[in-house]
């Protein structure tokens, strides 16, 4: 990300030994953080409370693809379609308001991690759109 000028240009160094070092020390102290903040079973609820939003949204562009560009060709078929990607969307769905109402922390916690790299993304964009 670092080098498509996406993150921060300090994290994309590469070490003698061709190591992202920088990139590894950085995820290393957000790991510790994130350990350091909850049980296990608050970070797998938040965890899984994000992912999920992702899978069912990159399951709905399986959907928003198929109806705009309709002829296309396509070496992957999606097996079931359109029941099963459905079925999963709606199971997404359940998860994520079942995590709302079960465990409304992690679930903001979550989504305020999600929801934080908005603003980092805009400033990043603005940053090197100026350059370029």
């Amino acid at each position: 990300m670092a080098r498509e000028k996406l993150f921060f240009s300090g994290i994309a160094k590469i070490n003698k030994a061709n190591v992202p070092s920088n990139s590894l020390l950085w995820q290393g102290i957000w790991a510790s953080v994130l350990v350091l903040s909850g049980t296990f079973d608050q970070l797998t609820d938040m965890i899984i409370f994000a992912v999920f939003i992702f899978y069912g949204a990159t399951t709905l562009g399986v959907f928003i693809l198929r109806r705009r560009m309709p002829d296309v060709h396509r070496p992957y078929k999606v097996w079931g379609y359109p029941v099963v990607p459905a079925i999963f969307i709606l199971f997404c769905i359940g998860l994520f308001f079942n995590t709302i109402i079960t465990r409304p922390r992690e679930a903001a916690i979550g989504m305020i991690l999600i929801l934080s790299g908005i603003p980092v993304y805009l400033c990043l964009k603005r940053k090197y759109s100026k350059i370029e």
